[in-house]
């Protein structure tokens, strides 16, 4: 059986959206935005800077337990040893023939032929720091050499390479990240200490913070924060780590003032007042924290972040009209920040959503807030998730939708969304729309070509439909998803044979396959057209075997299994195939050619009387007059 034009246009899965700030939004499924506050902010903006507490660590030495590695920005390369090794007192020449050789092994990545350079050369100079620090690597490293002994040797051998070049820092630093991996947090910072005193820099300080946070010297991570704030003065990122340091150290007292104290240096931003108060409001100091949000509002009315903050403040109080009135005045203020409009309206609709509560209220003030100009389309999704979990009338699902994309009329998934559901209430005009204006917005979208195509298939324009179809297929790169691109090529050649245009046809279904070899659609309808043809007959029964292997309980792949042993003239067999396919398929008008291929296939096998039954019910559910007049014929002579 062919898959025919009344069931040609299929669903295909959506690749996940991103909005610009980050909202991903698939069909049919919403994904909140991320929460929009001031301490999320300020982590955001912290991480996107120089962040000293790891960078060191990341870019050091990091050894594990069963296969630890060097990294490369902390290990002195080979060339570098080299170099140094020239520089100090006059080596053997057969030491500096070893080495040397070595240096050129590493770098060819045999680590075995480097292993036994290194072991000869330390024979001739068992002091030389540079070879000794290579063959710590490796028993530190090495797959093969890291076992317990050859881990004590290499420790030993970098300590001993440390202290027979003290100066060299790179050293230091790489015995230091392994020390601190080894959790041998004390020793690591003695070693740090010394290389901070050499080069303070970021780096160097920010791990020193870092080892003494593990090692739970919080007076220690007190000290090196404040000398790194001399050095790089103040910020938020390092007056946060001082706060919790201190409140760690049950000092609230010191913790706030740090903040305070940020607040003071930079007393035009009022970021800072909002983060005092947030921290004042998550560590029980409730009024404290109304009073900074109050205060940075009587500064700055339209202050989002205190806004956003305050919000959470009534919510926790359960001051309901304080909360709503606050609420609807951020929500409709036109000069409130977009973002803290939606973090506003998500905050209100999850707890809605959570009480059970009256869905109007909510809906009314999505709508205004859609309504306002400039809007983000954030909230018309917003909307769309509320309208889902609520299980709301689809209408008001289809509404929401439709104001997303009016906000963001380039926003594939959202218009993907929309014509699913024009597709699945046969809408076939406003669904041919929404492709053709996706193409205008997105012309190298691939869906949208697939879906124009089949639509016009079903309405009976084939040439129209071919023609955006080959447009479709010049748009196909190796960016495009192989099993869209699969199905264009295999709608195409559907299309091509169903106008005779066979050889192009059969070219289009091997292009189809070759992107996609199962794609099952594609192998059944092309093997259900060589049957027709009588051609090519064993590769149209190999195709359609691998359908039935994949779903063995498909009529439609079944059929056309039955079908082609049927014109291959095995008889016995298509019987028992048509069987199997009438054992899964309903009697309706899309399964009347199953019914007549069976009254084909038991007049054949000379079983005629139920041969003619299977015609007429064939006939019972035909909707095609030309097929009609052909099985009417069939049952008045009894025979095909």
């Amino acid at each position: 059986m062919l898959w025919t034009k009344q069931n040609a246009a299929r669903e295909v899965s959506v690749t996940p959206g991103k909005s610009e700030n980050g909202t991903t939004v698939f069909i049919y499924l919403y994904r909140l935005p991320y929460t929009f506050s001031l301490i999320s902010f300020l982590t955001d903006t912290v991480f996107s800077r120089l962040l000293p507490f790891f960078l060191c660590l990341v870019a050091a030495l990091c050894v594990g337990c069963s296969s630890p590695r060097p990294a490369a920005s902390s290990a002195p390369s080979a060339e570098k040893s080299l170099s140094a090794s020239m520089e100090k007192k006059e080596r053997p020449r057969r030491f500096n023939e070893l080495f040397l050789e070595s240096v050129r092994q590493k770098e060819l990545e045999r680590i075995d032929a480097q292993f036994e350079l290194l072991e000869a050369a330390l024979k001739i100079c068992p002091d030389a720091p540079e070879a000794l620090y290579e063959m710590a690597l490796i028993k530190l490293t090495g797959t093969v050499y890291s076992d317990t002994l050859s881990r004590t040797e290499g420790d030993s051998m970098l300590q001993l390479a440390v202290r027979l070049e003290p100066e060299n820092l790179s050293y230091k630093k790489t015995l230091g990240t392994y020390l601190a991996n080894m959790t041998r947090f004390r020793e690591a910072i003695a070693l740090y200490e010394e290389i901070a005193d050499v080069e303070d820099e970021a780096e160097n300080l920010g791990m020193l913070i870092w080892l003494y946070k593990q090692n739970g010297d919080y007076t220690g991570v007190i000290r090196t924060i404040e000398r790194l704030e001399q050095k790089e003065g103040k910020s938020e990122m390092l007056s946060l780590e001082k706060f919790q340091t201190y409140i760690a150290m049950n000092d609230n007292s010191r913790a706030f003032q740090t903040i305070e104290e940020l607040c003071a240096e930079y007393p035009l931003d009022l970021r800072y007042r909002v983060l005092l108060g947030d921290l004042y409001d998550q560590h029980g100091f409730h009024e404290r924290a109304l009073d900074t949000y109050l205060d940075v509002l009587a500064t700055e009315p339209d202050n989002s972040y205190a806004q956003i903050s305050l919000l959470a403040y009534y919510k926790a109080a359960q001051a309901d009209s304080l909360y709503l009135n606050l609420l609807k005045r951020v929500v409709l203020n036109p000069r409130t920040e977009s973002d803290a409009r939606v973090e506003a309206l998500r905050t209100y609709t999850i707890d809605n959503i959570q009480s059970g509560g009256d869905s109007e209220p909510v809906l009314a003030l999505l709508d205004s807030a859609i309504a306002m100009p400039r809007q983000a389309a954030e909230v018309a999704r917003l909307k769309v998730y509320y309208c889902m979990q609520k299980a709301l009338p689809v209408e008001y699902f289809f509404e929401a939708l439709q104001q997303d994309l009016e906000l963001e009329p380039d926003y594939t998934p959202t218009r993907m969304s929309l014509l699913q559901m024009q597709l699945s209430n046969e809408n076939l005009q406003e669904a041919l729309q929404l492709c053709r204006d996706g193409l205008l917005y997105e012309p190298s979208e691939v869906v949208f070509y697939y879906y124009e195509a089949s639509i016009l298939y079903r309405l009976g324009e084939d040439d129209e439909a071919i023609k955006v179809l080959q447009r479709g297929v010049l748009r196909i790169d190796d960016t495009a998803d192989p099993e869209t691109a699969s199905d264009l090529h295999a709608l195409l050649a559907d299309i091509l044979c169903s106008k005779k245009l066979y050889e192009e046809a059969y070219a289009a279904y091997d292009r189809a396959i070759e992107l996609n070899p199962n794609n099952l659609l594609c192998l059944n309808n092309y093997a259900y057209f060589l049957s027709q043809q009588n051609t090519q007959l064993e590769k149209a029964l190999k195709m359609s075997k691998k359908t039935i292997e994949a779903e063995p309980e498909n009529a439609t792949y079944l059929d056309t299994y039955a079908w082609i042993l049927f014109v291959s003239k095995k008889y016995d067999e298509a019987k028992t195939f048509i069987d199997r396919t009438l054992q899964h398929a309903e009697l309706n008008s899309e399964n009347y050619t199953l019914f007549d291929h069976a009254g084909d296939i038991y007049f054949h096998i000379g079983e005629r009387t139920q041969a003619v039954d299977f015609w007429k019910k064939a006939l019972s559910v035909c909707p095609d007059a030309v097929d009609a007049r052909k099985i009417r014929r069939k049952i008045r002579y009894r025979r095909p």
